[in-house]
């Protein structure tokens, strides 16, 4: 593979020759990884590392020879360190009103907010300790880390920067994955490639959202099946056993507020289990328990075995029982018509008309006059554009699964409306 830097996604891996189906491709030293455990021993941070967070002391070995490097004193990794992108596009790199701008109407307009003030936290926490470090070098090296750290199975999950590796661009519904193979980290295609084709990673299942996010790019609106729209869902404030629930459902490993993943396939069963507790009403708190486990029936363990995922439920995968709806045919009216009243907000909430936003999320990215395809520097026009389309598209796709989750849990309304009425018709 070459490295190619006039791509649509600017820098990437093509094809030199053909590659079959299976290859092993890279074959990166492990030697060469940058590790916590390589820039404890790279770094100068003395035992002050200690206090510090993993990413943290990677951002700081990452800025200090980012800083050593304009000095003109280059350590072990001056070279990697010199080919990294001055500028990802990730949310770190915004200017801040367009994160309430761009992503309002969003969840991921929260996510982005939230990583915005973690890390500038990490950056005070890390300069108590090395004031000499400056804030512009830490805010790049967590911008690079974001977007570029890969997680290595084969390594129990440990965190690196994987030099050439992490020059692969990612498309969604591609399955191959970069992974540490004995002493050398490859990634092995799953498919094959023609001389002059771009080569692709699998960054994992992120929705367009995440991608945004954390790489500065979202795709195609359609093009991602890993989509999704991030539901909140919480226990009422003002239920007068809003105390109690929270309490069960803290014994259980779930939390009084929880997040859902809403497809454009469907949304996870647990969903609607959750709400009908959080909407139960029984006549003692006492009875609160012994519904939460008809709701989650499983294993003692069910927060864990449901709950596992940044997004909250995933797919609806739980070991053991999966579970009821509490309330009969009642309680499946008034969850879904909770979900729908929920899915009708949400929509409303975009201020732009859906019209609108196609037409932003249809927009050709620019290319790059004048900008140095290398470093990812262009001019601040073009650095707007791409997040105005990456963005756009980004609420588009949030408002077609909510668009077609409404219809959906509409529909299945109608149905359990009728069902009621005709067994009640039968009474």
């Amino acid at each position: 593979m070459a490295l190619e830097v006039n791509l649509a996604e600017g820098r990437g891996l093509v094809a030199t020759e053909e590659i079959k189906r299976g290859e092993a491709l890279l074959g990166v030293p492990r030697t060469t990884l940058i590790t916590v455990e390589r820039a404890i021993a790279e770094a100068k941070l003395g035992p002050k590392h200690a206090e510090l967070q993993e990413w943290s002391v990677l951002a700081t070995f990452l800025a200090q020879q980012a800083l050593a490097l304009e000095s003109g004193t280059a350590g072990t990794f001056g070279e990697y360190i010199r080919a990294l992108p001055r500028r990802t596009g990730s949310v770190l790199d915004w200017p801040e009103d367009e994160v309430d701008k761009l992503l309002k109407g969003s969840p991921s307009r929260l996510a982005a907010a939230e990583r915005q003030d973690s890390v500038n936290a990490a950056i005070d926490e890390i300069r108590s300790y090395f004031p000499e470090i400056t804030v512009g070098a830490l805010r790049w090296a967590f911008d690079i880390l974001f977007s570029r750290l890969i997680r290595l199975d084969a390594m129990g999950g440990e965190l690196a920067l994987v030099p050439w590796a992490d020059m692969l661009n990612h498309k969604p519904g591609c399955a191959a994955f970069i992974d540490l193979n004995g002493d050398a980290v490859n990634l092995t295609t799953d498919r094959s490639y023609v001389k002059g084709e771009q080569v692709w990673a699998s960054y994992g299942q992120r929705p367009s959202s995440e991608l945004l996010i954390s790489y500065g790019f979202a795709p195609e609106v359609g093009e991602n099946p890993d989509d999704e729209y991030a539901l909140t869902l919480g226990v009422d404030v003002n239920d007068p056993l809003a105390d109690a629930k929270a309490q069960v459902l803290r014994d259980m490993g779930l939390s009084p507020v929880e997040t859902f993943p809403l497809r454009l396939n469907g949304y996870p069963r647990q969903l609607l289990q959750y709400a009908s507790f959080i909407l139960c009403n029984p006549e003692k708190p006492s009875e609160l328990k012994s519904l939460a486990q008809s709701a989650f029936t499983g294993s003692a363990n069910i927060g864990q075995s449901i709950f596992d995922s940044v997004r909250g439920l995933t797919y609806g995968k739980a070991r053991g029982k999966q579970g009821v709806i509490l309330g009969g045919v009642a309680g499946e009216i008034a969850v879904r018509e909770m979900l729908a009243d929920l899915c009708a907000e949400a929509l409303s909430a975009y201020p732009n008309t859906l019209e609108k936003d196609k037409g932003l999320a249809q927009g050709r990215m620019p290319d790059f006059p004048g900008a140095d395809a290398w470093t990812g520097v262009a001019p601040d026009a073009i650095r707007a554009t791409q997040r105005s389309v990456s963005a756009a598209r980004v609420r588009v796709s949030e408002r077609r699964i909510l668009a077609k989750t409404d219809s959906e849990v509409r529909l299945q309304l109608r149905k359990l409306k009728q069902k009621s009425l005709m067994d009640d018709f039968k009474q």
